[in-house]
């Protein structure tokens, strides 16, 4: 995928891209990207796959405007406008898919479907999640992964002192937009019902940090949402099964195309 930047009302944007077909916005988790996700290479031979780091995050710049979920959302709808995209599919990880779902209720008039991995956004009482800002290093690799990937993942972080700060950065941006409430929008639940395009729930089975029942309460939140769990996965799909993540995207984003 290609590197490049954008300015978007002011502020610089860092964005992947490639790949052809129809264009897939790729939304990322509080991990943010370091050009090593084979899930998105994997996406990228079925869609033209449109990746930034999100304000903050990365190699974009900060903004003094854009302080939570709500806002990125309608940040996104810019970029997509900016981007002359007049239909394209959301893809969003983690956080990346709270924001998705805070774009969905505001507008779909240029987003075609939504597929939600492991998403943020939502709270359910008594299922608890984890904390992924406060706790030892190796926690959070069993928090991430199912099953041995986590090294190596990490190890690909700690390629370079750049990655290093770029994954420092990651985190504090990561709980600067989430960190009260931790994770969702409370107010986010009552507006689901205006999410009116196709809609996917992906899920790692095994996943620590957001368990499987938020996926349960996703779809029954969503009128016609479907869904799916991957065995043997956590909360990156795309890093740890990606040939079954971008298969599940690309089945879900055909069918719901006829």
């Amino acid at each position: 995928m290609q590197a490049s930047e954008i300015d978007v009302r002011g502020l610089r944007l860092h964005v992947r891209r490639g790949g052809r077909g129809a264009p897939l916005l790729f939304l990322h988790g509080a991990q943010g990207l370091n050009g090593s996700e084979p899930g998105l290479d994997a996406l990228s031979s079925h869609f033209d796959v449109i990746a930034p780091d999100h304000p903050g995050f990365g190699r974009s710049a900060d903004s003094e405007t854009i302080e939570d979920a709500s806002d990125l959302a309608f940040f996104y709808l810019d970029v997509i406008e900016f981007l002359g995209l007049r239909s394209v599919h959301v893809v969003g990880q983690c956080i990346g898919g709270w924001v998705a779902l805070e774009m969905a209720i505001r507008s779909t008039a240029r987003i075609e479907s939504l597929v939600l991995a492991n998403s943020a956004g939502i709270r359910v009482k008594g299922v608890p999640r984890a904390d992924m800002f406060v706790c030892s290093e190796d926690d959070l690799l069993k928090m991430l992964f199912a099953g041995p990937g986590g090294a190596e993942w990490l190890k690909s972080w700690r390629a370079t002192p750049e990655l290093e700060d770029l994954y420092d950065r990651n985190r504090a941006a990561a709980a600067r937009y989430s960190w009260s409430p931790r994770l969702f929008n409370p107010k986010l639940e009552r507006w689901l019902h205006r999410v009116d395009v196709p809609t996917h729930i992906v899920w790692g089975r095994e996943d620590r940090v957001i368990p499987q029942a938020y996926a349960d309460a996703l779809k029954s939140l969503i009128k016609g949402a479907t869904a799916a769990t991957l065995p043997g996965c956590a909360h990156l799909p795309h890093v740890e099964q990606p040939q079954a993540f971008a298969r599940e995207v690309e089945r879900f984003i055909r069918s719901a195309a006829r």
